[in-house]
């Protein structure tokens, strides 16, 4: 079988996922290929090493069409003009790309409506519960998205919604919202070992709070700050870090001064993702207080590092990896006084704290690179396998 890996940017989270689809690839004998259309990605401005570790090998079967665009750009006659001729040559069985919508998704849609030479996968996160939904639009989707033979999604309330869209549960698989699991806890434990350096280098309190998020207003990070401050945390030397940046900055550094916080809250704006699991590993928890998310990866690492955390019940990993008041607490968004009450009950006890961490990594423990590959490969193979012989027997 061959298989063609069409990805917009390979940022740091996908290179462990390619990688492990190259590892299982070369186990299973398929012939696996990939097609990075940018260079570099608009969506995250902090630092992304591995990507540059894993161009500067020159991996077999890899190429990136546009090194001077970013994601995000239109370039629709350039990405069509580079890509048709890869799909022809390398005539694959299968193409996985990523998303029903992206520019270069619709354009291999066309491609094998045109061909009929391929099964076509798109690889997703959505929900159903993110944010409205207007009827006129999921039908449009649902006409896009039966264009595409099945789907790998992020679990399994986004299978749901990938059926409601039309793709049956048998063309559709979990695990695309995996992290290199290994990698997050053995650098925690490191970082627990170093503890006074890994303060050093960020200038991190001695004792914190985390919520890593970008500053835009579904990632609530407002109500983070007012919940914090309604929590008493600060009185008991207890900080709040915050590792993000975006539009909403400015104005959270005011509600920070307003609420007489500055010396009690720590904004890191880019931190590279190979430094990460120091943060969370000296972190008390993690919180993610999203009006909604489709996932939130940086529950996934937080977990991993062996990090409690809150997060709402509209955040994907909300159910699928985060257990209440096993590894962590699910509350309803929109509520500062129940993140408040949340915050205050693990702040304060220690004892607590050490039960929910206990089952933290049994909790992200499966969801690997390793599943992602698999998945995604049973998929394919699924999808490509020979129609079963019908027989016909003759009327008696």
């Amino acid at each position: 079988m061959r298989v063609l890996f069409v990805i917009g940017n390979l940022g740091d989270y996908h290179v462990p996922r390619y990688q492990a689809l190259d590892r299982v690839a070369s186990q299973r004998g398929i012939d696996l290929s990939l097609v990075e259309i940018f260079g570099t990605s608009k969506a995250y401005a902090y630092p992304q090493p591995y990507r540059g570790q894993f161009f500067s090998t020159k991996p077999q079967h890899c190429v990136t069409l546009l090194e001077d665009a970013a994601e995000g750009d239109a370039h629709w006659l350039r990405v069509g003009a580079k890509l048709a001729p890869i799909v022809r040559r390398t005539v694959p069985d299968c193409v996985v790309t990523l998303g029903y919508n992206t520019s270069y998704s619709l354009y291999l849609c066309l491609l094998k409506l045109l061909t009929r030479r391929y099964k076509l996968v798109y690889m997703s996160d959505s929900k159903a519960d993110d944010g409205k939904r207007y009827m006129l639009k999921e039908r449009a989707k649902r006409f896009l998205v039966s264009q595409f033979d099945g789907a790998l999604v992020a679990g399994e309330k986004h299978r749901a919604y990938a059926e409601s869209l039309g793709v049956p549960l048998e063309r559709s698989r979990i695990g695309f919202d995996v992290i290199d699991v290994g990698y997050i806890r053995d650098a925690a434990q490191q970082a627990r070992q170093e503890a006074p350096r890994v303060r050093g280098r960020y200038g991190l309190p001695s004792r914190y709070v985390l919520c890593v998020a970008r500053f835009v207003p579904r990632k609530n990070v407002d109500i983070v700050v007012d919940a914090y401050a309604a929590s008493g945390l600060a009185a008991s030397g207890v900080a709040l870090v915050l590792v993000g940046q975006g539009p909403r900055g400015d104005a959270l550094a005011a509600q920070i001064a307003r609420l007489g916080l500055a010396s009690h809250v720590t904004i890191l704006p880019a931190v590279p993702n190979r430094d990460m699991p120091g943060i969370y590993a000296l972190a008390d928890f993690v919180m993610l207080a999203s009006a909604f998310d489709q996932w939130g990866l940086c529950i996934n690492e937080a977990l991993a590092a062996g990090c409690p955390v809150i997060v709402t019940r509209t955040c994907g990993v909300a159910n699928e990896m985060v257990r209440d008041n096993v590894n962590g607490f699910i509350i309803e968004p929109g509520s500062a006084a129940r993140l408040a009450e949340r915050m205050q009950q693990l702040g304060g006890s220690p004892a607590l704290r050490e039960r929910l961490a206990a089952h933290a990594f049994a909790g992200v423990r499966e969801w690997t690179p390793d599943l992602f590959a698999e998945n995604l490969f049973d998929l394919a193979e699924s999808l490509t396998a020979p129609e079963p012989a019908v027989s016909h027997q003759a009327s008696r």
